[in-house]
């Protein structure tokens, strides 16, 4: 791969865990940087923003146990009657501080005098300035119009912030926490050790369109990695939740079929009867990026054709949740500017790409 500001970025992602974990995490305790009050979180966001939001909301839910729903800055905006409810606390992400739709939903919160919560990776901007409550992502100026840094470190924000919600109503967050003070040396094994990364782009570049699969936290990674190859390479990538795959999306299966599958060793029974179902009726080429190569069961013929080969894009095993879930984005991210550039793309300028900002 050749160099640019996308891989730069990248690389600088286990610098950004590292130094977030060691601003919040201390003596085995979160830093308090939640305000505590509040018992329901609205997510508004846009874009990778919007993706980063939807992981939020599953930390917010599974391991805080809070009420949180999420919707687009722009439909957030579309309805200009909307009650805004004093006993929720409005979420807004955006990586710049200064998308436009996001900046308008915040305008509505504040003019009818709701609660609100900024995470940006800007301290100088509109969003940030603008909150009652904020918190900065800390990854330091991203120069790729495609979010890596900035969206990774905003997830790791948010598992933060749940985890100081869990703390303060006292629950036990240790098991969370096994390993988390290495994710920097974790993070960078990723990075550097993840194998078949350029097969799998020289198979997926070759495609006009492919879906991607995922469960519960993989879903949402898979509308991110969708987005990214999307806006690098202008392939037409669609995300599909895994089981949600098998009500008609199979349709568009076929003999030539590509289908990119992301799945972790914590891979439940449903998971992987989902996955064997796909593999034995359809017989599509399977890109698999996982930790594991056991969910994928051995079948040997399907309706008299020998078994396509599926290709593992697999990273090293951890424990940790969190470190898991970091380690798949990224080698998404890789897999992303791998594809582009096997397509001859600038993956730092993508064609009709800016981020959406606004004067402040």
């Amino acid at each position: 791969m050749s160099d640019n500001m996308m891989l730069k970025e990248i690389f600088e992602e286990p610098s950004v865990f590292e130094f977030l974990v060691n601003k919040y995490i201390k003596d085995g305790v979160v830093k308090d940087c939640f305000p505590a009050s509040f018992g329901e979180v609205k997510f508004v966001a846009s874009g990778s923003s919007y993706n980063c939001a939807r992981l939020g909301q599953k930390f917010f839910e599974n391991i805080a146990k809070v009420k949180t729903s999420f919707e687009y800055s722009s439909e957030f905006n579309a309805n200009k009657e909307r009650l805004i409810n004093k006993d929720v606390l409005y979420f807004f992400i955006s990586q710049s501080g200064e998308t436009y739709d996001t900046k308008c939903a915040l305008d509505m919160v504040n003019k009818k005098e709701g609660h609100s919560f900024a995470l940006v990776n800007n301290n100088n901007s509109y969003i940030y300035n603008n909150s009652e409550f904020k918190m900065n992502i800390e990854a330091g100026p991203e120069k790729s119009i495609a979010a890596t840094k900035s969206f990774t470190g905003g997830v790791l924000c948010l598992w933060l912030l749940a985890l100081n919600i869990a703390q303060n109503k006292g629950v036990d967050i240790k098991e969370h926490l096994l390993g988390i003070l290495d994710i920097k040396k974790d993070t960078e094994e990723v990075i550097k050790n993840t194998k078949n990364i350029e097969k799998a782009a020289e198979i997926l570049s070759a495609q006009k369109s492919f879906p991607i699969v995922g469960y519960s936290y993989n879903y949402v990674i898979a509308k991110e990695g969708a987005l990214k190859i999307k806006e690098t390479s202008y392939i037409d990538v669609n995300a599909y939740p895994t089981g949600e795959f098998l009500h008609g999306h199979t349709a568009i299966l076929n003999e030539n079929s590509v289908i990119l599958e992301l799945f972790s060793h914590t891979a439940g029974e449903f998971e992987i009867k989902t996955l064997e179902k796909i593999r034995k009726d359809f017989n599509p080429k399977i890109v698999a990026l996982c930790d594991t190569e056991d969910v994928l069961g051995d079948v040997s013929t399907l309706s008299g054709n020998a078994c396509r080969e599926p290709l593992f894009v697999k990273f090293k095993k951890f424990e940790n949740e969190i470190v898991t879930i970091l380690s798949s984005v990224i080698i998404l991210q890789l897999l992303a500017l791998n594809i582009a550039q096997k397509l001859g793309r600038n993956v730092d300028k993508p064609l009709g790409l800016n981020k959406v900002v606004g004067k402040s």
